[in-house]
């Protein structure tokens, strides 16, 4: 109901979006180019079709995303990548960056109809989400497709927090349809915590803008822009903003006064203020030139306009000091660490919230001159003239990057781990008479003859079979062991009604449920059984049927057939308790917990089986009256069997000891 009235709310704002959009395009015109992909309304390349999508909202999220991205293309080579944005500089910047190697778009904006179509037509094998750009319509639709999908390099600040709690209404959920968040920090990971994130998909991880590093290709190409201004100072004011352009040219006149030889490149932030910036030089009576005009750097030039993206590498080269923009005004500052590794130090003014760590062990390490005006500016382009500061401040900043280096490839290996195999495997697909759900790593195409215990029989693959409400088949086709269930009613309403139920939305179905509950108990490490394939099978006009095949646990018995034969020791009681405590800490509830859904292995490790009806659910009673339902399976067997070998006082206990441990 919650995202139901969120959808709406979308719809009705979406004009509004494209009017934004369209007064955006008088600075820059690419903001009113590919419209329709804003709404999932292009065609799609069906070469894209099980592809990977990577989001990385803008710039900063790109930039961050680079190193990673390549890594993955060099570990999977045949991936087929999908990166996708919010805004025209992020696009144009991956086009930059990886050429052919990977495709782009715009991310959809978040309505029902937009994010459905996204993935009808694309229909992703995963989808990874760079930092914190999460879209409950988008991530609700992922859910229902069986899509994992991951939150990499996460960052929430404390601001951040606060608006995500004003909203717990609608992110709660959303929280949950995430099988991996990889965080930066463990003030990251307390927060995220507090907001009800699962502890056991909540990882820090490290944050991938400290893994950054000059490539061969970025110092060959400073070559020439060095040897074009060797003999000069100069100085850098990275990713400016308006506000501070004035300051920052000012600034350059006091260093002049000093040392007219030097030279000032600006980088504004955005591609929209490159002809502002262009006018506030022009007036200021400096001589200037721009990037787009030219291949190296004038030798009469006293400011040098960096009219691009995705350079700031090689500005940080020819730079013995960088000013870090967004740092003199209220907008939080920007990343310091790219300068930082492309050989200069930096200056900032204090308004860092946006990166309170970095910054913190920067200044820590005597690695930061902060600034608040021209003549702080002018003072630390001086000082920075001196050989032995230069050095000093460089060794510190450097100290402080190669401390937090190694994001990338753990990051890397955990997304790949969670998301590309495994789930990455499941396969779905339509019929006119329902929906399956399956494995493709186990049945390579699916079939409804597999959901048939005659088709086995044929196939001499029966191996046994178990009686209770209704008879579950156990199959043996080479290695692998099956087994296949049809769902049946109980009580009063089996007795008319066998195994009919009432029409509702394939993937909310009993057999659809539980399979994807079991891939995500699985991802969560928790000891349930692996799903192979799953059947929603329409009867009539308002009804269904359902199947479902689920790998079997090699050596597992049931605790009620094991308590048939002899006593269990205090040890595996207490395993058992604590295999329900796992399964209650992720917040499953078990709808029918008794001893015939609990099992040990030939090597005495605990499992739990059979999850019709069960699913998430907040804190609650529902713990203790799983429990209480258990005990009352165990009373009752006791009762009704003649040799049981389990005593309440002697073995209850245990029990509870491994569930509160």
């Amino acid at each position: 109901m919650k995202l139901w009235l969120y959808g709406i709310l979308l719809r009705l704002v979406t004009p509004a979006v494209f009017v934004w959009l369209w007064l955006r395009g008088r600075k820059d015109k690419r903001y009113r180019q590919n419209w329709s992909e804003r709404l999932a309304l292009d065609s799609f390349d069906k070469n894209l079709q099980g592809c990977l999508v990577i989001h990385s909202v803008s710039v900063g999220e790109t930039l961050a995303a680079k190193r990673l991205i390549e890594q993955l293309l060099h570990k999977k080579p045949g991936q087929k990548v999908l990166i996708t944005c919010m805004t025209p500089t992020a696009r144009a910047l991956i086009q930059q960056h990886f050429g052919g190697s990977v495709d782009s778009r715009y991310w959809p904006l978040d309505t029902p109809g937009a994010a459905q179509r996204f993935l009808r037509k694309l229909k992703p094998e995963a989808v990874w989400i760079m930092e914190t750009e999460l879209w409950p319509q988008m991530l609700n639709q992922l859910s229902t497709a069986n899509i994992p999908v991951s939150l990499l390099n996460a960052r929430l600040s404390a601001r951040s927090a606060k608006g995500y709690r004003r909203f717990h209404w609608l992110m709660k959920p959303i929280w949950k349809q995430l099988i991996l968040i990889s965080v930066q920090n463990k003030e990251t990971f307390r927060r995220m915590k507090v907001l009800g994130v699962p502890h056991s998909r909540l990882f820090v991880d490290g944050n991938l803008k400290y893994d950054i590093e000059l490539s061969n290709n970025d110092i060959d190409r400073a070559l020439p822009w060095k040897q074009s201004c060797q003999a000069r100072k100069v100085w850098l004011a990275s990713s400016s903003h308006p506000g501070e352009h004035e300051i920052l040219l000012q600034a350059h006149k006091l260093v002049q006064q000093e040392q007219p030889d030097a030279c000032l490149i600006i980088a504004p932030r955005h591609p929209e203020q490159f002809e502002k910036v262009a006018q506030l030089i022009q007036q200021s009576g400096l001589n200037w030139a721009r990037r787009s005009d030219n291949k190296t750097i004038p030798a009469d030039c006293d400011v040098f306009l960096a009219d691009s993206m995705g350079e700031m590498m090689l500005w940080g080269q020819l730079a013995s000091v960088s000013f870090v923009g967004g740092s003199l005004i209220e907008r939080g500052g920007h990343n310091p660490l790219e300068v930082i590794a492309a050989g200069s130090n930096i200056m900032s003014g204090r308004h860092v919230f946006n990166f309170p760590q970095v910054y913190g062990e920067l200044s820590k390490a005597g690695a930061l001159r902060w600034v608040d005006n021209a003549d702080d500016i002018k003072n630390a382009v001086t000082l920075m003239q001196q050989d032995a500061v230069v050095k000093a401040q460089h060794e510190a900043a450097k100290s402080v990057l190669q401390t937090h280096q190694g994001a990338t490839l753990r990051i890397l290996k955990r997304a790949l781990e969670c998301t590309l195999t495994g789930s990455g495997m499941i396969k779905t697909e339509q019929s006119p008479r329902g929906l399956f759900r399956y494995d493709s790593d186990i049945i390579e195409t699916i079939e409804d003859k597999y959901f048939k215990a005659q088709y086995w029989q044929q196939q001499k693959a029966i191996a046994g079979n178990s009686t209770g409400r209704a008879t579950v088949w156990f199959i043996q086709q080479g290695d692998l062991g099956l087994l296949l269930r049809h769902y049946y009613r109980g009580g009063l309403v089996g007795k008319i009604n066998k195994d009919r139920f009432l029409r509702e939305p394939a993937d909310k179905s009993r057999a659809i449920h539980e399979f994807d509950l079991l891939l995500k108990l699985r991802e969560l490490k928790l000891p349930v059984p692996r799903p192979v394939a799953a059947r929603m099978e329409k009867t009539g006009v308002f009804s269904y049927k359902a199947d479902i095949l689920v790998e079997v646990i090699p050596g597992a018995v049931d605790v009620y057939r094991l308590l048939k034969e002899r006593q269990l020791s205090a040890e595996l009681w207490q395993k058992l308790g604590n295999v329900i405590k796992q399964l209650h800490d992720t917040g499953v509830y078990h709808s029918d917990l008794n001893c015939h859904n609990l099992m040990l292995d030939d090597n005495d490790k605990a499992w739990i089986v059979d999850f019709d009806k069960c699913d998430f659910r907040e804190n609650g009673d529902w713990k203790e009256a799983n429990i209480q339902r258990l005990l009352r399976s165990l009373r009752k067997e006791k009762e009704k069997n003649e040799t049981f070998y389990w005593k309440e006082s002697r073995d209850w206990p245990e029990l509870l000891t491994g569930y509160r441990r």
